[in-house]
């Protein structure tokens, strides 16, 4: 816990040490537990860290970039530290929701399955069993998050420090699946990164070969069944794009790659629509934005604790180690205070 709130902060066990008072040496033992901390450093640390000391005593499990529980979606390479800090605070996120909603008795209409590829054949027909399972009305996704959230996946949409991560989800055993977007990047693409973590979680219980790919056939066909949408990309063009965008609520560049995967067009007008998107500098800005969707579930368990238990924010701020003002930032800045 100690490394998991130093790298929160974006902080080397250096800049730690040096905000402590005392040798890089002494901080890499404590995170390697080969030295016991006694309680007066353990209140230094925390205070350098801006967390009640209680948070460096947790146990929850912590769990990172390839492993079989954490799936990222992930434009480009970041810098070791920025990974790690972006790592860590998507554990404190999952923590802090899983201790918000221990206490309540949940009950969600529908489930997140669990579906095999192999089992199913292709991606895409895993995305048609899921919709099926859902009851899903034929056409477009009007609110991807309400669906996930009904299903008990608990969704937390945040500024993350780069716009170099859409997505990330992680669903440990005995929690609750989690995902977490990254509010720096357009609706319409966080929608497609959503249904892609989600077909991460339903077809791949561990990594394996080519599962990125799946995951996006699985999150094309999810938000644009090929049986509803084929017959409207015919004659696609910048303009049938725009057109299309705000009724299935994904971007162009997805429509038109859609188009591409059901043979509508060809490779060659499909790289030609590709560099007209480029040169119009709509790769990405594109025209006809979409609003992003509100994630509620986190926001309705906090307001049960308010409400019917009668917790103060200070005391949920207690119960997920922050202090009262970052409380009131990551989760109350625009709703209901009770102090």
């Amino acid at each position: 816990m100690v490394t998991l709130a130093r790298e929160s902060r974006g902080m080397t066990m250096g800049e730690l040490a040096a905000k402590v008072g005392v040798t890089s040496s002494l901080i890499s033992k404590i995170e390697h537990a080969n030295r016991e901390m006694s309680e007066e450093r353990a209140k230094g640390i925390a205070s350098a860290l801006d967390y009640p000391v209680d948070v460096l005593t947790w146990r929850e499990p912590v769990y990172g970039f390839g492993s079989s529980s954490f799936y990222h979606r992930k434009q480009q390479s970041l810098p070791q530290k920025a990974l790690k800090q972006i790592q860590a605070f998507v554990n404190f996120q999952r923590i802090r929701a899983k201790r918000l909603s221990s206490a309540l008795d949940l009950d969600f209409a529908l489930t997140i399955p669990s579906m095999l590829v192999e089992d199913y054949k292709s991606p895409e027909e895993v995305a048609r069993a899921v919709r099926a399972a859902w009851r899903m009305p034929i056409g477009p996704v009007q609110n991807l998050t309400e669906w996930i959230e009904a299903a008990g996946g608990i969704v937390v949409a945040r500024e993350f420090s780069s716009a170099k991560i859409n997505a990330i989800s992680v669903w440990p055993p005995g929690e609750s699946p989690f995902f977490m977007l990254n509010t720096l990047l357009p609706a319409c693409n966080l929608r497609f990164s959503l249904a892609h973590e989600l077909g991460h979680l339903v077809m791949h219980d561990v990594p394996e070969p080519g599962q990125e790919e799946e995951a996006d056939r699985f999150a094309a066909e999810f938000l644009m069944p090929s049986r509803e949408i084929k017959s409207q990309l015919r004659g696609m063009n910048l303009t049938i794009a725009a057109r299309l965008k705000p009724v299935w609520r994904t971007s162009m560049g997805a429509l038109i790659r859609r188009a591409r995967d059901l043979e509508v067009i060809t490779d060659r007008q499909h790289t030609s629509l590709r560099v007209q998107l480029s040169q119009k500098g709509w790769t990405k800005d594109e025209p006809v934005q979409i609003p992003h969707e509100k994630p509620t579930l986190v926001d309705e368990i906090i307001r049960v604790h308010h409400v019917d238990h009668a917790y103060s924010s200070s005391d949920l701020a207690d119960m997920v180690g922050l202090y009262p003002p970052e409380w009131f930032e990551l989760y109350e800045s625009r709703g209901l205070r009770v102090v």
